[in-house]
């Protein structure tokens, strides 16, 4: 998003780009799979036609390479940024980190705009701008979406995220969050130049989607031996995790994405768990924890868990 506007125009400026770049659509409309590194062309009803006299705001370039760092984007991933405006994202992801990229955008002069600059930036083949309305899209195809929304937006793709999203996939925010769904990693920039806002800083925000993990597991221990089974059971809101044991006690956990670590307390020894989430299967390693609850690196085995329906 791009403009020159002051503190006191905010307001009226971006209820103008709720106007702008958003006008909902009816009924959900799905994407084609991405075959190969040429982004083809994307089925769909374009957006309505917008009113091009409206201003828009952009990201700041310093700022668009610390949300596409921040993401860690590499060439393995697809990109989709959601009101592309000029395409400078969308560019960036494609010429300085590799990455299949998308931007959607209602306002057909700035996809001539941004699909001119991609040419000049000779990324063309692997970009693509598209005229869209941001809620018909089918979100299980990117591994990393950026936006810079107003919040009631970012609210209300919010579920269309988690629920569409593979787990371990990315979502980085300018300057708004998601609500109570906290973000992972949050960095902020002074900025004295800041067309808005009371705040002279722009803030960057990453939510890596988390699996799912809720419900009852059984917990199998490869130590040195076979050991019987525990009950584990897990709560979960958004990435945030709870787990109790039948048989010792869980001192924390945490979850980013498909990984799942625990700390836990058994049979008299501090252990780690670490390992990746696959649908009903978690497996990982097994360490010693230090004093201070720490790992220390010392592998002790491995363990395997199942969700059960009970």
């Amino acid at each position: 998003m791009s403009a020159s506007i002051n503190a006191a125009s905010f307001t009226a400026h971006f209820a103008q780009l709720s106007r702008r770049h958003f006008l909902i659509a009816s009924a959900w409309v799905g994407l084609p799979s991405w075959a190969s590194a040429q982004p083809g062309v994307i089925a769909g009803p374009p957006a309505a036609a917008p009113d091009t006299e409206v201003p828009y705001v952009q990201t700041p370039p310093i700022l668009v390479r610390r949300m596409l760092q921040m993401a860690e984007v590499s060439r393995k991933d697809l990109l989709w940024d959601l009101g592309s405006g000029d395409g400078r994202i969308v560019i960036a992801a494609a010429k300085e980190f590799g990455a299949r990229a998308v931007g959607f955008e209602i306002d057909p002069a700035l996809i001539r705009e941004s699909k001119r600059l991609a040419r000049r930036a000779r990324v063309a083949e692997r970009t693509q701008f598209v005229e869209r309305d941001l809620f018909t899209l089918n979100f299980a195809q990117p591994s990393v979406v950026t936006l810079y929304l107003l919040p009631e937006f970012n609210m209300k793709l919010r579920p269309l995220l988690l629920a569409q999203m593979r787990p371990g996939s990315k979502v980085v925010s300018h300057e708004w969050d998601m609500g109570d769904w906290r973000a992972d990693e949050t960095l902020t920039f002074p900025s004295t130049q800041k067309p808005h806002g009371t705040k002279k800083e722009h803030v960057v925000m990453l939510w890596v989607i988390p699996a799912n993990v809720a419900g009852h597991w059984l917990l199998r221990f490869q130590s040195g031996g076979a050991t019987p089974p525990v009950q584990l059971l897990i709560a979960q809101r958004f990435q945030q995790t709870t787990a109790t044991l039948d048989q010792g006690e869980v001192l924390w956990s945490n979850l980013r994405g498909t990984q799942l670590s625990m700390a836990i307390k058994s049979n008299g020894s501090s252990l780690l768990l670490s390992g990746e989430v696959n649908a009903a299967r978690w497996r990982g390693k097994i360490e010693r924890l230090g004093q201070w609850g720490n790992s220390t690196g010392h592998v002790v085995g491995e363990f395997s868990a199942q969700r059960t329906a009970g």
